[in-house]
Formats: C-alpha cells, structure tokens, sequence
C-alpha cells in the first residue's frame, strides 16, 4: 500500500519566501502540505513527526533545503537538498 506523502514546511527568515511558493505548489497538485513557520535543524524532524507528516522540508535560504523523510523503514533520514533537486508539479 502507498503511503500519501504529507509534508511539513517550515523555513529560516531567508528562505520563507522560497518555501511558500514551493508549498503552494505542491498543495494545488493536491500534496498535503502544512506551513509551520520559522523553525530550527534541531525542531524539524520532531514537528514533522507530532504532526504525522511524511517529510519535513525546513527552507535555509533561497537555495538550500534540510529534507527529513520520515518514511524508511530504518527509522528515516536527513539530507540537505537545493531548491533545483525539486520536481515540481506543473
């Protein structure tokens, strides 16, 4: 069975701007997608995981993104990411 992809975006002051135009997004192609507002590397995985989301993306400027997946099996993991690695819903 899939699992529905549920995300949590949270951002720095740099990098609000950039996580609500991507989570606006995600949400008109029907993604769940909660915004929480400024947040820290530390807080995120535990924000994402209270809030039963799959993934907790915390926008760092313009450029970067800390992806936490909460999905594996191993107990899920972090990465940092950039904007571009995106695959954006047309």
């Amino acid at each position: 069975m899939e699992q529905k992809v549920k995300a949590l975006f949270a951002w720095t002051t740099a990098g609000e701007k950039t996580a609500r135009q991507i989570g606006e997004k995600y949400k008109a192609a029907g993604v769940e997608v909660t915004f929480h507002g400024e947040a820290t590397k530390e807080e995120l995985p535990f924000l994402a995981e209270e809030r039963n989301m799959t993934h907790g993306l915390l926008f760092l400027d313009h450029e970067k993104v800390l992806l936490v997946s909460l999905t594996d099996e191993m107990g899920g993991f972090t990465v940092e990411i950039t904007v571009e690695d995106f695959i954006l819903p047309n």
